[in-house]
Order: C-alpha cells, then sequence, then structure tokens
C-alpha cells in the first residue's frame, strides 16, 4: 500500500514538473509585449523570407513575420503580415527593406524612416488593414546587375570568338608582318636622316633668322601699306574735289547752254541786221555821195504822184 502511495506521489510530481517546464518554455519562448499589426507591400521577390523571421527597426528587433501571401487582387503584389511592438512610433515616411542573415540564404525585415513626413501610422484594427511599402533590396539590385554583367559578359565572349576565328587570325597575322616590315623601313630610314638631324642646330638657327627677317619684312610691309592708304585716301579727296568740279562744270554748261547761247543767238542776228543796214548805207553814200551834204535824192513818182507820166519818168 505504502509502495502504491509513494509511486502515485512520484507519478504526479513527474507530471507537475513537466507541465511547468512546458509552462515555461511556453513563457521564455512567447512574445511578453502588446501587438500592432501591419502588412507590408512588395512588388519584388521576397526569397528567403519566412513565417516567424524577425522584424527590425534600424537594427533592433521589434517584431515578427505572422504571414506571407498573395494580394487577391494582384498577384504580382505579395503581402507580408507583421506583429510588432505596439510602443514603436511608426510614421508615414516608414518603408521595409529585406536584409540577408549572413550565408545562410535567410531573410528578415528592416523598418527606417525617411524623416519626410512626422505624421504617426496608426496601427490596424484588423490585421493586415495599413500597408507599409517594400523597396528593392541591395542585393536584388546586385543580382539584376550581376545578370545583366553576366549578359555582357556573354556576349562580349561571343564577339571575341568572332574576331579571333581563323579567316581573322590569318589577317591579324599578316597586319603584324606588315607592321614589323614597316618598323622595320622606319629604322633604315631614321638611319639614312640622322646626319641631316645632327645639322638640325643649325638649320633651327638659319630658320629662326629668316623668320626674324620675314618679321621686318612684314613690319616695312605693314608701313608700306599704311602709307599706301594715306595716299589712296588723298586720292579719294582729290577725286571728290574733281567730282565736285565736274558739277560746277556740268552747271556751267547747263547755264551757257540755256541762257548765254539764246543771247548770244539773238545778238548775232542783231548784229546780222546791223551790217546789212551798214552795207545798204555804205551802197547809197557809194551810188550817191552828195547825198552826205544835200540828203538823199528822192525817187521817181510813182503812179498816182505828181510829175508820173506813165514811164517812171518824172516830167
Amino acid at each position: 500500500m505504502e509502495n502504491k502511495a509513494h509511486a502515485l506521489a512520484a507519478g504526479l510530481f513527474t507530471l507537475l514538473l513537466g507541465a511547468a517546464v512546458v509552462a515555461a518554455a511556453m513563457w521564455f519562448s512567447g512574445d511578453t509585449y502588446e501587438k500592432a499589426y501591419y502588412v507590408l507591400e512588395s512588388k519584388y521577390a521576397v526569397t528567403g523570407l519566412n513565417e516567424q523571421a524577425v522584424v527590425r527597426y534600424r537594427g533592433v528587433d521589434i517584431g515578427k513575420v505572422t504571414r506571407i501571401r498573395f494580394d487577391p487582387s494582384d498577384s504580382r503584389v505579395i503581402l507580408i503580415d507583421v506583429a510588432i511592438d505596439s510602443s514603436m512610433q511608426l510614421t508615414r515616411a516608414t518603408f521595409a527593406e529585406l536584409r540577408y542573415q549572413g550565408v545562410t540564404g535567410l531573410s528578415y525585415v528592416m523598418l527606417d524612416d525617411t524623416g519626410k513626413s512626422a505624421e504617426r501610422l496608426p496601427p490596424a484594427t484588423e490585421e493586415g488593414s495599413t500597408r507599409i511599402p517594400i523597396r528593392e533590396s541591395l542585393f536584388s539590385n546586385l543580382a539584376d546587375v550581376t545578370q545583366q554583367v553576366l549578359s555582357d559578359a556573354r556576349e562580349v565572349m561571343k564577339r571575341m570568338n568572332t574576331l579571333l576565328s581563323d579567316d581573322n587570325q590569318l589577317q591579324l597575322s599578316r597586319a603584324l608582318s606588315s607592321i614589323e616590315t614597316a618598323t622595320r623601313e622606319l629604322a633604315v630610314l631614321a638611319k639614312a636622316i640622322e646626319p641631316a638631324a645632327r645639322n638640325s642646330d643649325a638649320l633651327v638657327a638659319d630658320a629662326r633668322k629668316a623668320f626674324q627677317q620675314a618679321d621686318k619684312l612684314l613690319i616695312e610691309i605693314a608701313a608700306t601699306n599704311r602709307d599706301l592708304a594715306n595716299r589712296l585716301q588723298a586720292f579719294d579727296r582729290v577725286a571728290g574735289s574733281a567730282e565736285k568740279a565736274g558739277g560746277a562744270i556740268t552747271a556751267l554748261a547747263d547755264n551757257v547752254t540755256t541762257e548765254t547761247l539764246p543771247r548770244i543767238n539773238a545778238l548775232a542776228e542783231e548784229l546780222a541786221r546791223t551790217s546789212r543796214s551798214l552795207d545798204r548805207l555804205a551802197n547809197s553814200i557809194k551810188e550817191q555821195p552828195q547825198s552826205v551834204v544835200f540828203g538823199r535824192r528822192s525817187g521817181p513818182p510813182g503812179p498816182g504822184e505828181t510829175g508820173f507820166d506813165g514811164k517812171g519818168a518824172a516830167k
């Protein structure tokens, strides 16, 4: 009977101890903070992220991932439910990134704030009603860049294979042979011009003297050009004066044509009439010299005059 009592006590103790161990394990493994629920929205792959993954804010653990699912309205968007410490004061400028834990390939969520908004982001009354955007991580960008680099390297290798084909190698060998031949010819040419190069100092001195003389000649030419320019200006002034004189002569000719010549013509006609009158007077004096003393004799009477006899003689 006593053995049965001891066995019963030992069994009860074992059960109670097991329950206490389970309760302690649950206590220590469970979350002791009040939770606030948010939803992270990702348009990128979430490789390595699992439920119960750690959520950190600037490196400090503040919660865990509770669920990962697709957006019912858009299958390209992945929704990640997180439960974090409700004492965290998240703002509307909060964003999330996926980070990797060493070389394990597992991911965790890192929250951060740009500081562009101080407005508080209220926690959801229901799980998943408030969303925080997830930005593309550095490793995703690195993977994309690596993929692009590999594609470029593959393209470069293809072009190198094309460049190093048998035909191209033959042409390259020929080109190298031509370059070698040209190099030899250049060496021979360099030896040939070496004596001339030694005399280059004298040639340079002669060239310097020639340049100095050319400078002097240019100065003299410039002076000559200035003299010619002055003379051309004088010629221009003389031409202007001649043009003015020509204008005056033209005006004088016009005046002579329009005024003087008519007067000379009238004077010439008057002189002609006077000359005819003088001729008649001289003829009259020549025929009747006595008319200078006695006056001019009157002519025979005409018809109807006294003494007219019809023959033209006076009675």
